[in-house]
């Protein structure tokens, strides 16, 4: 059973810090520890292994009252904190079917499109750059 006492806390590095009365053996050279890891410790009556991250529940790193903190794996911490990102709905400018483009590629796909429209895939994209190359020569403004 561990238990260290709290001696100083202090703002630093992004997250509160403090000092423990024993020195915490994974302190940095300065003796600080981040408090919500050692706050986390005491109850636990453990030390937390390297895989083990305390996630704040809130989001507020200050807020290192135990009922914000949870224990989670390197995983679940990065499902908490890594959310995917909403995708954009698009229709198939060729065949009208509905997909879902990632917000960074349909900016780059949009841009890259001289008329601004997207396929849903390569087989319908060849096919509606057919349909409009062969309406421009048709037209006349192919030619320039």
């Amino acid at each position: 059973m561990i238990h260290h006492e709290i001696i100083l806390i202090s703002k630093g590095g992004g997250y509160m810090r403090c000092k423990t009365r024993p020195i915490h053996p994974r302190a940095d050279v300065n003796g600080y520890r981040k408090l919500h890891r050692t706050i986390i410790e005491n109850n636990l009556g453990r030390y937390l292994n390297d895989d083990e991250h305390v996630h704040h529940i809130d989001g507020n790193k200050y807020n290192n009252d135990l009922s914000n903190l949870e224990v989670l794996n390197n995983s679940e911490h990065g499902k908490r904190h890594h959310s995917p990102l909403p995708l954009v709905n698009c229709i198939c400018a060729e065949c009208g079917s509905h997909f879902q483009e990632i917000p960074r590629f349909y900016r780059l796909r949009i841009k890259r499109n001289k008329n601004g429209k997207l396929c849903c895939y390569r087989k319908c994209a060849s096919k509606f750059q057919f349909k409009n190359q062969a309406a421009e020569c048709s037209s006349g403004s192919f030619l320039g």
